[in-house]
């Protein structure tokens, strides 16, 4: 599932790169098996390439692992992959602890930007420079994603991440509403306005049939994600760097929570929580929990994409069809901004034994549509069956109505191969994988910003964040009395200090762009 993800975070891919690529017809079985043998892929030694992916272990994991193990040493890859799944709620202390320590065998490992991005991973030191790898190993990687595309997982001209090649990063802000529920609830029209859609969720609330309430799907680690109105500010477009910095189309550099911006986006969550509209429990709510609600279809309007099959919901709503989502936009005639190019990658650890094990993972996963299908869904006829052009039909295990087996496409995905679930929602399908030509770069497009002279500042800041801001940012507190004392201890932490370390690097970088 396209989780909660939201997009606000910096690097944004040049626009023009899309055009005409996603046309573009995958590798033959037949090239991409020479491709895959190019190269130094014919390894003196089979090396292990342990891989940490945040969620729950599929049930057939296992067997599916063999198959692609097994299709790897026909090859002469060299690698024999091992899969770690870190439940969600516990994936970012986890990975934190294994990159400080340097314990855990870990060779590859999920980098969500719009979690913790990949220049502070850099900038501790924690990710190794894969650039000689990609070099010598990576041939299928560079071929189908471009060079905009891989200078996202850059830092200062070196390789650091492999992206994921999707459109989705292209949208913001998201906001999927249930049109089924409209219906239901006997609300003539898709809300248009912040106030109207205030107004249909309360009657919503007000009458609801099912035991389970529908509260808004938020959790106080993406609390930031409450910008439904964002889009109507006079400032828009603007994006928000490493969850503290705003910066607006016209370079201008401030601390986020300082700005009439987040002061909004709290009145609005604020008004919401006193009418019921967000769980009491928001800032403990877990992931899992989440994702259950989601699931279970017990939801009226979600800040993100629902990318699951609605299989699922089915079980609770057996009438809801595939058209029965849709996505709110309060400002239809100003253009969606790219935060980053892509808001997905995959990096090295810097204790890793053999860093060009993962280049050679995914040099191999995208070689061929035989090898992507095996990778990302398994075994056809057993794990999902091939559905019309280029779609596909998860085989789900009953007892979860999870697929058997299916690896995270947004995580290492490629367009060039990917099939879409024949259960997705429409508008989701729409929006992940069809280019939005009137979005804006943001201004920040290629920059990235080095927080290693500002590490401290940056951990003891987010750490005020979580006591301090997210109660306010979920609505829990009030904004007029909370934030004064919160913004006092944002300052002690350092977080004036971490602006201006971002705005010196940034005019920089404008400068260096204008000659």
């Amino acid at each position: 599932m396209k989780k909660v993800l939201s997009l606000f975070l910096c690097g944004a891919l040049i626009g023009s790169v899309f055009t005409g690529c996603s046309n573009q017809s995958p590798a033959s079985s037949a090239e991409g098996g020479s491709a895959a043998q190019s190269a130094g892929s014919q390894a003196a030694e089979t090396v292990t390439c342990n891989y940490f992916v945040p969620g729950d272990e599929p049930k057939e994991n296992d067997k599916a692992l063999q198959l692609i193990n097994d299709k790897m040493q026909k090859d002469g890859v060299g690698v024999k992959l091992v899969t770690k799944y870190i439940p969600w709620d516990s994936w970012d202390s986890k990975i934190n602890i294994m990159l400080s320590t340097g314990q855990g065998e870990c060779d590859m490992f999920a980098v969500m930007n719009d979690r913790v991005t990949l220049a502070n991973y850099q900038a501790r030191g924690a990710v190794a420079d894969i650039t000689d790898a990609m070099e010598k190993y990576g041939q299928n990687i560079t071929k189908y994603d471009s060079p905009a595309i891989m200078k996202c997982g850059q830092v200062n001209g070196k390789q650091y991440a492999i992206p994921a090649y999707w459109f989705e990063s292209s949208h913001s802000p998201e906001i999927t509403i249930r049109l089924d529920i409209l219906k239901k609830y006997g609300i003539s029209k898709v809300p248009t306005t912040f106030d109207e859609l205030t107004d249909d969720y309360v009657t919503v609330m007000k009458n609801w049939k099912g035991p389970n309430k529908p509260y808004l799907p938020l959790l106080g680690s993406n609390c930031f994600d409450f910008g439904p109105a964002q889009k109507t500010y006079d400032s828009w477009p603007f994006v928000r760097c490493e969850n503290m910095i705003y910066v607006d189309q016209k370079g201008t550099v401030k601390d986020f929570f300082e700005t009439d911006e987040f002061k909004q986006d709290c009145a609005n969550a604020r008004k919401w929580y006193q009418l019921g509209l967000i769980n009491p429990d928001v800032i403990t709510f877990t992931s899992d929990q989440l994702n259950n609600q989601l699931n279970a279809g017990d939801w009226f309007v979600h800040f993100g994409t629902y990318g699951s099959s609605i299989d699922n919901i089915k079980k609770n709503y057996p009438d809801i069809t595939v058209d029965d989502f849709g996505f709110l936009d309060f400002a239809p005639d100003k253009p969606n901004v790219r935060p980053y190019g892509t808001r997905n990658m995959n990096a090295v650890p810097k204790s890793s034994q053999h860093p060009e094990a993962a280049v050679k993972l995914v040099n191999w996963i995208y070689a061929n549509q035989d090898n992507y299908d095996l990778f990302l869904y398994g075994r056809e006829g057993t794990d999902y069956k091939k559905s019309g052009d280029r779609q596909r039909t998860d085989i789900v295990n009953s007892a979860t109505s999870t697929p058997l087996y299916y690896f995270a496409d947004w995580l290492i995905g490629n367009l060039h191969f990917e099939r879409t679930a024949t259960g997705t929602p429409t508008i989701t399908n729409k929006l992940l994988y069809t280019e939005d030509t009137k979005a804006e770069n943001s201004v920040t497009a290629e920059f990235t910003f080095d927080a290693s002279k500002v590490q401290t500042q940056m951990t003891d800041v987010k750490t005020v964040m979580s006591s301090n801001i997210v109660p306010i940012a979920t609505g829990v507190k009030d904004y007029e009395s909370n934030f004064p004392e919160a913004l006092k201890q944002l300052k002690k932490a350092g977080i004036d200090q971490i602006v201006d370390e971002f705005k010196s690097q940034f005019e920089e970088f404008q400068q260096k762009n204008k000659s």
